[in-house]
C-alpha cells in the first residue's frame, strides 16, 4: 500500500509538471522567432484588414504564445500552398483540417484541436435528397481534405465524388447544376455566402458524415517547436477551450467535448458500464423511487454519464450505510455523494467538491435563534447515522449531547415530540422536510460554521476512474449546477400545495358550524326553560322570597370566588410582564452579538480590502530596498542615500500603520452609546472600501449636502453601509456591469435624516424583492451567500437606531433608503461641540 501511494503521488507530480518547459526549450524560445502560416480558413484561422492574426485556430495559438513569450512572424498564404511554404521553408506551422494525420516529408501533426461536423448542402428547390439513399448515382463536390474523398468513397460506393480545391468551388459548381449537392462544414461555408450574398443553399443537418478534424501542421526540422507547442495545447482549461468555442461557433454546430487522455480513453472501450451506489432516501438531493434514481443528485448523474459516454449501473441498497459497505466490498465502483473524511479514505478515493451544504440546526418554533451553538450544553443533538458530519460534530462540538437517527425524518419527529432538542441537517434537507410534512411545528434555530463539502466516491484501488470522473467534475459549469438546484428547490416550492393549512381552515369552518348549531340548541333549552321557570313563579308565588334569599346568597359566594380568581390574574399579569421584560432583554443580547458575528463575517472581504490599501506603500518599500542594494552593488552607497530611504520607508510604513488602525476600529466592539457623525461614518467606510472598488473600475459617488450628529453605535452604522455597498459590488461582479457607479446622498427630512445608496447593476427581480430583508435568503449561489447581512442591517436601522430601512427598484438598478431620527437640539449643539474641539 505504502509502494502504490507513493507511485500515484510522483504519477501526479510528473503529470501536473508535463506543461513546464525544460531548459533546453526556454533557450530554443529565447533565440528563435517562428512564422506562423495565416490562411483564409473563416472562422479557424484568417488575417483582419489591418494583417492582425484572427480566427478560432490563432486564438488557441496566442494562448501558448502568450503563455511561452514566443516571438512570432505572421505570413499570409493560401490552403493550396501549405506543401510549398513548408518545402521553401517559408513558414514553420499552419493550421491545416484534414480527416486523418497523412504522413508527410514536410512537418508533422499536432494532437487534434477540434473536430468540425461536416453536412449536405444542396439548392433551396431541390426536393428530391433527404437522406443519403437520395445521393445514389448523383454527384456529390468533396473538398481534397487528406483522406475526405477515399473514405467516402469506401462508405458510400454509389455516390459520385467530384474532387474540388476548396469551399467556394464547390459551392460555385452547385449553383452552376454540375453537381447535386457538396460536402462541407457549416462554420467554414457560412463566410463565403454571407459574403455573396449566397441565399440559394440549405443545409441539411439530418445528413451527416464523416467529421474533419483541425491541427496545426509543424516543420519537421523544428523539433524544440514541436515540444513547446505539445506542452501549450496540455495547458489550456477546459474553461478556457469553452470561451474560445464560445466566441467563434454557434453552439448548435458542435460540442466542446473532454479531452480524455489515450489511457482513459482505453480504460472507458473496456468497460461496459460503471456501478453507482447512492443514498437511497435523502431528498432532495437523492433517493431511489421506483427503482429508479431521482433528485439534484441524479441529474448531476445523468450529465455525467452523457460526458463520459458509457451508463452507470444503479446498484440499489436499503439506506446509506449498505451503500458505503458495498463501495468497502468493491460491489460498487463510484458514490453519487459523499464527504471525504479519514475514516473512508482506506477504501475511497475523492473527487473536488461539487456540491456545498450549510449545516443548520432545526428546533421547535418556541427556541430563540442561538447565536453560537457552542454554547450549548448537555442539550440532546439528533444527527443521522454513519454521515459525515457526525464524525465532525463529535469532534468539534463536545458539549453536545450527539444522538445517533437511522433517519432524517424520523430525528425531526423525535424534536417535534421533544426527545430531541433539536436536529442537524443541511438547508435544503430542511426546506424539502418542511414542505412535505413540519410547517409551523419547526424552524431553522442556528446555523454551524461548518460546510458539507461533497464530491464523488471512487474505489481507491482505480485511478484511472477518479481521473475520469475529476476531468467531469471539473467541466460541470455554474449555470449547469444552478439550473439543477432551480428544478428540485425553487420551482418545486412555486407549485407545491399547503394541504396542513387547507385542512386548517376547513376544520376551523367545521367548528364555526358546528357553534352555531350548538348556540341554537341551547337557545332553544333556554326559552324552553324560561317558560318553565314563569309557570312556576305564578304557581309558587307563596316562596319567591325564600328562592330570592337563596339565589342572592349564591350570586355573593360567586362574587367572592370571581375577586379571587380576579387576583390570581392580576398576579399572573405582573409575573408575565416580568417575564416578557427578561426575554426582551436576552433577545437584545442575542442581537448584539449576531451583529458582532455579522461583522466578522465580513473579515474576509475587509482583508481583501487592507491588500489594496497596502499594495501601493509595499510596491514603494520594495522599491527603497532595490534601490539601496543597487547603489550598494555599485558601491555608491553613502550614509546621505542610506538616511534618506530610512525617512522614506518610516514614511511608508506609518501608512501602512495607520491603515491597519482604519480597519481595526471597524471591528472593535462597542460597550455603549456614542455621539458621532454620519458624514464622517459615510467617508471612513468609502475610505476602508475605495481601493478595492477601484480595482474593479467601480466608481462611488460621494454626494453628502447635510450631516447630522446621532447617539449611537457608528460601527452598527458603517456595517450597514459596509453590507448594501458590497452587494452592490458582488452585483457589478456577477453580471459584467459596463461602467459601474455608486451614489450615496444625504437630505434632510424633518426630524430625520435620510441617507440614499443608488447602483447601475440592473436592480432585483420583483418576484422576490420583498424577501431580501428575510434570514437566510439570498440571491447568490448556495456556497456563496449566507442570507443574514441584510437582515442584519434592518434590524440595526429599525431596532438599535429606531430608523427604518427599504429598498426599491430604480431605471437600470436599486436603491436603498435608510431614515435615522435626530435630535434637532441635540444635534446643533453637538455639532457645534465639535467644531469648538
Amino acid at each position: 500500500m505504502k509502494f502504490l501511494f507513493f507511485f500515484l503521488s510522483f504519477f501526479s507530480i510528473l503529470y501536473a509538471n508535463s506543461t513546464d518547459l525544460n531548459e533546453k526549450e526556454k533557450k530554443w524560445i529565447k533565440n528563435n522567432e517562428i512564422k506562423i502560416g495565416i490562411t483564409d480558413l473563416y472562422p479557424l484561422s484568417y488575417l483582419t484588414r489591418d494583417y492582425q492574426r484572427n480566427g478560432f485556430a490563432n486564438d488557441v495559438l496566442n494562448l501558448i504564445i502568450k503563455k511561452y513569450q514566443i516571438k512570432t512572424k505572421s505570413v499570409d498564404i493560401t490552403q493550396g500552398d501549405i506543401e510549398s511554404a513548408f518545402e521553401n521553408q517559408e513558414i514553420d506551422i499552419a493550421p491545416v483540417i484534414n480527416q486523418k494525420k497523412v504522413k508527410s516529408d514536410y512537418g508533422i501533426y499536432t494532437s487534434d484541436i477540434l473536430q468540425i461536423k461536416n453536412i449536405l448542402f444542396v439548392k433551396k428547390e431541390q426536393t428530391n435528397i433527404n437522406s443519403i439513399d437520395d445521393l445514389k448515382n448523383r454527384k456529390v463536390a468533396v473538398i481534397n481534405e487528406a483522406g475526405a474523398i477515399a473514405n467516402i468513397k469506401k462508405q458510400y460506393p454509389d455516390i459520385k465524388v467530384i474532387e474540388t480545391k476548396n469551399v467556394q468551388q464547390s459551392a460555385q459548381e452547385l449553383l452552376e447544376g454540375k453537381v447535386d449537392a457538396l460536402i462541407a462544414s457549416p462554420i467554414l461555408i457560412q463566410k463565403y455566402l454571407e459574403k455573396n450574398l449566397i441565399i440559394d443553399l440549405k443545409a441539411m443537418p439530418l445528413i451527416s458524415f464523416n467529421p474533419s478534424n483541425l491541427y496545426f501542421f509543424i516543420r519537421k526540422d523544428k523539433k524544440e517547436l514541436q515540444s513547446i507547442l505539445e506542452k501549450g495545447l496540455n495547458s489550456i482549461s477546459i474553461k478556457e477551450s469553452k470561451k474560445l468555442f464560445d466566441k467563434w461557433f454557434l453552439k448548435d454546430l458542435a460540442n466542446l467535448p473532454i479531452m480524455f487522455t489515450k489511457e482513459q480513453l482505453n480504460y472507458l472501450h473496456r468497460r461496459p458500464n460503471i456501478n453507482l451506489c447512492v443514498d437511497p432516501d435523502w431528498m432532495p438531493y437523492e433517493k431511489i423511487e421506483n427503482h429508479k434514481h431521482v433528485g439534484i443528485v441524479a441529474d448531476y448523474m445523468k450529465v455525467f454519464e452523457k460526458k463520459i459516454g458509457i451508463p452507470l449501473n444503479l446498484i440499489e441498497t436499503k439506506n446509506w450505510t449498505e451503500s458505503l459497505k458495498y463501495l468497502e466490498e468493491r460491489k460498487c465502483d463510484v458514490l453519487s455523494l459523499v464527504q471525504n473524511i479519514k475514516s473512508r479514505q482506506h477504501y475511497m478515493s475523492f473527487t473536488k467538491p461539487y456540491v456545498t451544504a450549510p449545516l443548520v440546526l432545526v428546533t421547535k418554533r418556541n427556541v430563540s435563534f442561538i447565536t453560537d451553538l457552542k454554547m450549548l450544553k448537555n442539550k440532546k443533538i439528533g444527527i443521522q447515522k454513519n454521515f459525515a458530519y457526525n464524525e465532525i460534530i463529535r469532534r468539534d462540538y463536545p458539549n453536545l449531547q450527539i444522538v445517533d437517527v437511522d433517519h432524517l425524518r424520523m430525528g425531526l419527529k423525535k424534536v417535534e415530540r421533544g426527545e430531541l432538542f433539536g436536529q442537524v441537517t443541511t438547508h435544503l434537507n430542511v426546506a424539502y422536510a418542511f414542505q412535505e410534512e413540519f410547517y409551523g411545528s419547526l424552524q431553522i434555530s442556528g446555523k454551524f460554521d461548518e460546510k458539507w463539502h461533497l464530491s464523488v466516491g471512487v474505489r481507491n484501488d482505480d485511478p484511472v476512474l477518479l481521473s475520469i470522473f475529476e476531468k467531469v467534475v471539473d467541466s460541470i459549469s455554474d449555470e449547469t449546477k444552478q439550473r439543477i438546484i432551480n428544478k428540485w428547490v425553487s420551482i418545486k416550492y412555486e407549485k407545491s400545495i399547503d394541504y396542513k393549512l387547507f385542512w386548517s381552515i376547513i376544520s376551523f369552518l367545521f367548528f364555526i358550524l358546528l357553534l352555531i348549531l350548538y348556540t341554537y340548541i341551547l337557545q332553544r333549552k333556554y326559552i324552553k326553560k324560561l317558560t318553565n321557570v314563569k309557570e312556576e313563579i305564578e304557581m309558587l308565588n307563596s316562596t319567591l322570597e325564600k328562592k330570592v334569599q337563596s339565589r342572592t346568597q349564591e350570586l355573593e359566594l360567586s362574587n367572592r370566588k370571581l375577586k379571587i380568581k380576579t387576583h390570581e390574574l392580576e398576579h399572573l399579569n405582573n409575573t408575565l410582564d416580568t417575564r416578557i421584560k427578561e426575554e426582551i432583554n436576552n433577545r437584545k443580547k442575542q442581537e448584539q452579538l449576531l451583529i458582532q458575528q455579522s461583522k466578522l463575517a465580513e473579515m474576509g472581504e475587509m482583508i481583501s480590502m487592507i491588500a489594496h490599501q497596502w499594495r501601493q506603500p509595499l510596491s514603494a518599500l520594495s522599491t527603497v530596498i532595490q534601490n539601496i542594494h543597487l547603489r550598494h552593488s555599485l558601491g555608491k552607497l553613502d550614509k546621505e542615500y542610506v538616511e534618506k530611504q530610512r525617512v522614506l520607508s518610516n514614511a511608508l510604513t506609518d501608512k501602512m500603520s495607520k491603515t491597519i488602525d482604519d480597519f481595526k476600529n471597524f471591528f472593535k466592539p462597542n460597550k455603549e452609546k456614542q455621539f458621532f457623525s454620519i458624514g464622517d461614518a459615510l467617508q471612513q467606510t468609502i475610505f476602508l472600501i475605495d481601493d478595492s472598488f477601484k480595482s474593479n473600475n467601480i466608481k462611488i459617488e460621494n454626494r453628502i449636502s447635510y450631516d447630522a450628529i446621532i447617539c449611537g453605535f457608528e460601527s452598527e452604522l458603517s456595517q450597514v453601509l459596509l453590507n448594501i455597498l458590497t452587494n452592490s459590488k458582488d452585483a457589478f461582479l456577477d453580471l459584467k456591469i459596463k461602467n459601474p457607479c455608486i451614489t450615496i446622498t444625504t437630505k434632510k427630512a424633518e426630524t430625520h435624516i435620510r441617507i440614499l445608496i443608488a447602483d447601475n447593476a440592473g436592480g432585483i427581480n420583483e418576484s422576490i424583492i420583498h424577501k431580501i430583508f428575510e434570514p437566510y435568503f439570498t440571491t447568490k449561489d448556495s456556497y456563496n451567500g449566507t442570507g443574514l447581512g441584510l437582515y442584519m442591517s434592518k434590524m440595526i436601522i429599525e431596532q438599535n437606531m429606531k430608523g427604518e430601512l427599504s429598498v426599491q427598484n430604480i431605471p437600470n438598478g436599486v436603491k436603498f433608503s435608510i431614515f435615522i431620527p435626530i435630535n434637532i437640539k441635540n444635534n446643533f449643539s453637538s455639532i457645534k461641540n465639535k467644531e469648538e474641539k
